[in-house]
């Protein structure tokens, strides 16, 4: 597995991360103004990898190492990281 990817869920989507973030998109917002640029360029990488795989099951990213599961927030696991890349794109 990619350690980027490990180490973004496991830090910004740990068991308590919505004690820290509003919404999912929040924490990938704090990744992206927290970590240096090339972490953020190798977790864009990384995603739009992933991506091209097809779709994702909703449990991808708790096999990632995250907490958390964007059906809670009514969306798809491939629609949520659609978002999530273009947060990153910002």
């Amino acid at each position: 597995m990619n350690d980027i990817v490990t180490y973004f869920f496991e830090a910004y989507f740990h068991q308590d991360w919505r004690d820290d973030y509003v919404s999912s998109l929040d924490a990938v917002k704090a990744f992206s103004l927290d970590e240096p640029i090339e972490s953020k360029n190798q977790l864009k990488s990384a995603l739009l990898d992933f991506q091209s795989k097809g779709p994702l099951p909703q449990d991808a990213i708790n096999k990632l190492g995250g907490n958390f599961k964007p059906e809670t927030e009514g969306i798809t696991t491939d629609a949520w990281l659609q978002r999530v890349l273009e947060a990153l794109a910002d």
